[in-house]
């Protein structure tokens, strides 16, 4: 057993001390680590850096600790157990890190707990430790560790082994919190912040899609609970995936009130949150690329199936929605528009394949710049526009009798254990409807061609057009910051008017045609301007004021509208009906 205490040591200077104890160490000297990354975020983040000390002991006595480099440590020879203390800024408002303020304490285990090299498997114990502030007083633990005691000032867990341990955040505060079951599986959400939820309702809504969801998966569930870790705030958002719970931020006004009882397009967007990490419980947790059963959290883990786990869950999260009864069909249809015009807008999807996406997401996807939009493209986006392309072709050659649901529950019955190879969607895929993928996945997969997204809907009877929509920016390739009185221009698109003219990221745009501008009205004055009109810019640039003439000249349209046809044979309007419904 290696036991670990955790204690929100002083919350003002967000420090969190703690205490590790290991029986048996190795003794020709034991080596700690701490993990460089988490698991559904792929990028470096060097968590040891918000170490701040670290001291050794054994039986009292003091010990030498060495590191050997950013985010391991030794121990000199000793036969005897080990106790580590250490102190750990946290200061990461953020659902990846750790985070301790008068307010809450937050933290998933790969930020604060260090592993004892060589003892993966040994089963943890963990004592979180409430803060001593009388204050903070009414503070409550929520986390899906398996409880083993619970004490006046604190709560004792366990964990089957490091990478178990790592994988229940911890959410410590004075929260909301409720509960319900869903197949005799108990399921909660707590929501820490300031917030005026209307909980029955937000209850009623999260039931029905984790329903969809186990319906989904043909009733199996991959966990014995689940529970919704929420934090409300002002304006943040993110989510992020454990095998057991899941890790939210969102706006509060993304959260429902019953002063507004239709649904929003903010509490759409919480709600599609809240189904996309539940979906990973079984789509990455459970089934997940063979490369990621035995991970190295000391470096990047390169795959090229993010496509797959992150972009048909991406697809799946919205339509739940729609299958759920939560969303119309028009609603639906209009964010999934919103989608496509994402991936429509940019040039990166003619450089870079979605294969290739999945597998620099390390550097690329996680670390993009002003080039962005040029250079590469979104793996959940284009990932989910490929998820519904293939779902309508497999739907096609197997005249409606299997889809993608078909596909996934084949892999969620055969693949839990050996995992996923790049091939394996296509192996299944072929497998199911008797057919050859090959070119299908070397054009879309591996290539760069547009998806026949107007065959895939036509077949549903859905009408998909592309168009420039009116008083659009995307319409002449630029993008700007409107945080400020003026607008900042943020990424420029290759090939555009605005490239080709000489205007560059970071300018200032002060005034077209001698008339000042600013960032809420620069659409609607580049809207009037018609094709070949000859615009005069000033802009500063390094604050030094500069004239561009700017001939307009149109994108290509990228702005997706989809449409229902009403006039479908009968046969049409099935295939649309029963896309619609619950798989």
């Amino acid at each position: 057993m290696i036991y670990y205490q955790i204690t929100p040591k002083n919350v003002n200077a967000h420090i969190f001390e703690v205490q590790l104890t290991l029986d048996n160490p190795n003794p020709l000297g034991q080596i700690f680590s701490l993990p460089s990354w988490i698991p559904g975020s792929y990028l470096v983040r060097d968590f040891s850096k918000h170490i701040i000390s670290v001291q050794a002991s054994s039986n009292g006595k003091s010990m030498a600790i060495k590191k050997l480099n950013k985010n391991h440590w030794i121990v000199q020879s000793c036969k005897q157990k080990i106790t580590l203390i250490y102190k750990v800024y946290a200061y990461d408002l953020s659902v990846r890190c750790a985070y301790l303020s008068n307010q809450r304490a937050f933290f998933n285990g790969s930020s604060v707990f260090l592993k004892a090299v060589d003892f993966d498997d040994t089963p943890c114990e963990v004592t979180i430790n409430y803060p001593t502030d009388s204050v903070l007083g009414q503070w409550s633990c929520a986390t899906t560790l398996m409880p083993k005691e619970k004490r006046q000032n604190s709560e004792i867990y366990s964990a089957k082994n490091y990478q178990d341990l790592i994988d229940h955040p911890v959410e410590m505060a004075d929260f909301t919190r409720f509960e319900f079951n869903i197949e005799d599986t108990p399921h909660a959400m707590t929501i820490t912040g300031e917030h005026n939820t209307d909980i029955a309702r937000l209850q009623a809504d999260l039931q029905r899609i984790c329903q969809h969801h186990i319906d989904f998966f043909g009733g199996n569930i991959p966990f014995d609970n689940y529970l919704f870790l929420t934090l409300a705030t002002t304006k943040d958002y993110g989510g992020l995936e454990h095998k057991k719970s899941t890790s939210l931020i969102c706006s509060r006004k993304e959260l429902p009130t019953t002063e507004k009882p239709n649904i929003t397009p903010e509490y759409t967007r919480f709600l599609a949150l809240c189904s996309h990490e539940y979906f990973h419980a079984w789509w990455i947790k459970t089934i997940k690329p063979a490369s990621f059963h035995q991970l190295n959290m000391s470096r990047e883990n390169y795959t090229e199936q993010l496509w797959i786990f992150e972009g048909f869950t991406s697809y799946y999260d919205e339509l739940a929605l729609l299958r759920a009864e939560l969303l119309s069909v028009e609603q639906y249809l209009t964010l999934f528009a919103q989608t496509i015009s994402k991936v429509q807008m940019g040039t990166g999807r003619y450089k870079q394949s979605l294969a290739e996406s999945s597998f620099d997401a390390w550097t690329k996807f996680y670390q993009q710049d002003e080039n962005a939009p040029n250079a590469i493209v979104s793996y959940y986006t284009k990932g989910a526009i490929l998820a519904f392309v293939l779902d309508i072709e497999i739907r096609k050659r197997t005249h409606d009798k299997h889809t993608l649901g078909s596909v996934m529950r084949a892999i969620w019955k055969d693949y839990q254990d050996i995992g996923l190879e790049d091939n394996t969607v296509q192996k299944v895929a072929e497998h199911l409807t008797q057919s050859d993928f090959s070119d299908f996945f070397e054009q879309y997969l591996y290539g760069v061609t547009d998806l026949p997204l107007k065959d895939a809907f036509n077949y549903i009877g859905i009408h998909c057009d592309f168009i420039h929509k009116e008083n659009d920016l995307s319409n002449i390739g630029i993008g700007i910051n409107k945080t400020q009185k003026y607008a900042i221009i943020s990424h420029i698109l290759d090939n555009s008017c605005v490239q080709n003219a000489g205007l560059y990221v970071k300018d200032k745009i002060l005034s077209i045609d001698n008339i000042k501008v600013e960032a809420k009205d620069l659409s609607k004055a580049i809207g009037v301007c018609n094709e070949g009109d000859v615009v005069k810019i000033k802009v500063l640039r390094d604050e030094l004021p500069l004239e561009i003439e700017l001939t307009i000249k149109l994108s290509e349209k990228s702005h997706c509208v989809l449409t229902l046809d009403t006039n479908l044979n009968q046969e049409t309007f099935k295939r649309r009906r029963e896309w619609i419904s619950a798989e």
